[in-house]
């Protein structure tokens, strides 16, 4: 194998080779952590932790590939998750609540579009102002109670089996990827990531391109938002305040760029993994909570400063 097929083969994988070693270290470090007696661990991570914040990063890739951050995931989530847990707490219809979650995720995703499109607001400060507004209306709506009466269906359909989160995130993660793969969409995020107004000169309608991502943004985070109260049992409106952080750092660490026009679906999937396996290791190895902010944060930095580095060299081996 020549030096550059290596060098090539080593980019690839490095971040699964990254979250390996993470996972041996902490196997070796700490009992708690992976062993014969303590699967309940690795099993919570990925069939309970890992889907969530998986579709989280996903939603997050796609406005990332866009050279934009979403800030109001976690407002979104809130507000959806309490709209939702309403209509079930008086109908006990879960389809209508998937619905009503849907239509709203789609109407916050539009309305992101258009003000990111057509008023040619930065994603940052549209979604930064869009976090403290579903917020706010999310207070107004329960006033800070909880809601837990879903009926009996509701969590019967998502629950009856421990895999259906897993399942139901793969499926969306796959036709993620092929939809930024496979079509021409796709392709249009990507050129429009790498440069507006050269996609623009090319004949792409970048503005159709910015809402049509920030509505199947919505339609995810609709999603993740059903899924979440069926596994808590309870909607509230305090929920998803560090989901737009865990997104961040997921689809950063996975290897996705912040100088836009790059990062696909696998990049969010491995780097949630990451994430969710250091931050569970630190927790088993007894790790204070400050440190182990300051640990992510470093590895936020190093894995951006790593993935400049890899572009170099890409540019360089061409």
């Amino acid at each position: 194998m020549t030096n550059a097929k290596f060098r090539n083969l080593f980019m690839k994988y490095s971040r699964l080779l990254v979250m390996i070693l993470l996972v041996v270290f902490f196997a070796a470090a700490t009992k708690t952590f992976w062993g014969p007696d303590n699967w309940g661990n690795v099993s919570n991570i990925v069939l309970q932790q890992a889907p969530f914040t998986i579709l989280l990063a996903i939603c997050m890739t796609l406005v990332i590939v866009l050279k934009g951050f979403d800030l109001s995931i976690g407002s979104a989530v809130a507000l959806i998750s309490c709209v939702a847990g309403m209509v079930l707490n008086k109908t006990y219809n879960p389809w209508l609540a998937i619905l009503a979650a849907l239509i709203l995720g789609a109407v916050i995703g539009i309305a992101n579009g258009i003000l990111v499109a057509y008023v040619e607001v930065p994603t940052f400060i549209v979604t930064f102002s869009m976090q403290w507004i579903l917020r706010g209306i999310a207070m107004v709506l329960l006033g800070g109670k909880q809601i837990y009466d879903f009926g009996p269906t509701f969590r019967n359909i998502f629950t009856s089996s421990r895999y259906t989160f897993l399942i139901l995130m793969a499926v969306i993660a796959i036709l993620m990827a092929l939809l930024l793969s496979k079509t021409v969409f796709g392709r249009e995020v990507y050129a429009t990531g790498t440069n507006q107004d050269a996609a623009r000169m090319s004949g792409i309608r970048v503005k159709r391109v910015y809402i049509m991502a920030f509505l199947i943004n919505g339609l995810i985070i609709a999603f993740t938002s059903v899924l979440y109260i069926a596994n808590l049992g309870t909607a509230e409106p305090i929920i998803g305040e560090n989901f737009p952080m865990t997104a961040i750092a997921a689809t950063l660490v996975g290897g996705t760029a912040v100088s836009g026009g790059s990062g696909k679906v696998s990049n969010a999937v491995i780097g949630s993994l990451i994430m969710l396996v250091l931050t569970n290791g630190m927790i088993h190895l007894g790790v204070p909570s400050e440190w182990q902010q300051v640990m992510i944060g470093a590895i936020i930095v190093l894995s951006v400063v790593a993935e400049r580095g890899m572009q170099k060299i890409s540019v360089e081996t061409v």
